[in-house]
């Protein structure tokens, strides 16, 4: 078995949350984390997310940054003060024509749901290129914020419940 750390100062998560009108984007840290293969097969691994990480990168005025950051690290969203980081374990992986489809459980604010999404990877001797993309119904981590599957007459207030996390990950033998 071969167990690349992924590295953390060099992997890179973007997120884009959607509303009616419009969307914002950001970045999220990697805190820690490995994947483990067998013969080119990624058979597990674990992602922990640093919540207190969050940043937006698509409003530029510093006060309606700051205060739409409060509003995510809240308990509306993700109660970062009681819940600074997330996980991802890989349970199971499938490698079809260079891609691996990835079972595992996804917890945030200690809340845990199955997840499955496709990753593609390269490994270069000691070293692991991955890139791939997740998307999360935030509504099943107790984050149901203008969210019109418990909310009426949200109008243009409404918050599309997915989000989207799109990574790279770089890791080291």
């Amino acid at each position: 078995m071969t167990k690349f750390m992924i590295q953390p100062e060099s992997s890179t998560v973007n997120w884009t949350g959607k509303k009616i009108l419009g969307l914002h984007t950001g970045t999220i840290n990697i805190q820690s984390g490995y994947l483990s293969f067998e013969n080119d097969i990624l058979t597990g691994g674990e992602i922990v997310i640093d919540m207190t990480s969050i940043i937006i990168t698509d409003i530029k005025d510093p006060k309606v940054n700051k205060d739409f950051l409060d509003h995510l690290n809240h308990d509306d969203f993700f109660s970062t003060d009681q819940f600074k980081t997330a996980k991802l374990s890989i349970i199971h992986a499938e490698k079809s024509d260079g891609k691996h489809t990835i079972s595992g459980h996804l917890t945030i604010k200690d809340i845990t749901n199955p997840i499955s999404f496709i990753i593609s990877v390269e490994i270069f001797t000691d070293f692991l290129h991955a890139l791939g993309e997740i998307v999360i119904d935030r509504t099943m981590y107790n984050m149901k914020y203008g969210s019109g599957k418990f909310l009426s007459n949200l109008g243009d207030q409404l918050i599309h419940d997915d989000f989207v996390l799109q990574f790279k990950l770089i890791g080291q033998k």
